[in-house]
């Protein structure tokens, strides 16, 4: 996935995902701590992360399972280290987007906003599958800006920290890219003035 897409460098503080008076609200709320919450479901350690905190790999491995379900002939999440990936994805975005993807995974935890959204009172890696979908939905299909934005946001990184492995190609049919086509020795283009020619 495109950095870019996490929010450019040098983003105004006033982001897309933090326009308007709820958006704001809303994840001040989901970095203030587990209101009305229980602990959260943890997965084994995915490892050494940069980005994530605990809470925050479990509430992104609770999410993945959701969006790519186990099937056959596609290799699982865990396979492909989704969580490790998305972590080094986040890493490389914009510190001001990094911080309120970090803070929207904080919202889909906080059994406080679970309950005000949907009447559940357990944050999101203690649903069952079924309220871990329609939870998803309601994000997706939300009134509210920063619900669906956040939404898009994370579901983004999470397939594209799925897809970008080579291993994922065969199971939809993709060959990778043309032979020469990534020339890792090839002159960086800084985007500025014409991109340099690559040798044929």
């Amino acid at each position: 996935m495109p950095v870019e897409a996490l929010g450019p460098p040098g983003q105004p503080r006033r982001s897309v995902l933090k326009k308007g008076l709820w958006g704001g609200a809303l994840l001040a709320l989901g970095g203030s701590g587990f209101l009305l919450s229980r602990d959260s479901r943890r997965v084994a350690s995915p490892g050494r992360l940069s980005s994530f905190d605990d809470v925050e790999a479990a509430v992104v491995h609770g999410i993945a399972l959701r969006l790519i379900p186990e099937r056959s002939g596609f290799p699982s999440i865990d396979d492909l280290s989704v969580v490790q990936t998305a972590d080094q994805i986040l890493a490389k975005a914009d510190a001001g987007a990094r911080a309120e993807l970090k803070q929207l995974l904080k919202l889909f935890e906080n059994a406080l906003t679970n309950f005000v959204f949907g009447g559940r009172v357990r944050p999101f890696t203690q649903l069952t599958a079924q309220e871990q979908d329609q939870v998803l939905l309601e994000w997706r299909d939300s009134r509210l800006t920063l619900r669906r934005t956040g939404y898009q946001a994370i579901r983004t990184l999470i397939l594209a920290s799925y897809y970008s492995s080579s291993q994922s190609w065969p199971a939809v049919g993709y060959k990778g890219p043309p032979q020469g086509f990534h020339q890792p020795d090839s002159e960086a283009w800084t985007g500025i003035g014409p991109r340099p020619r690559s040798e044929p």
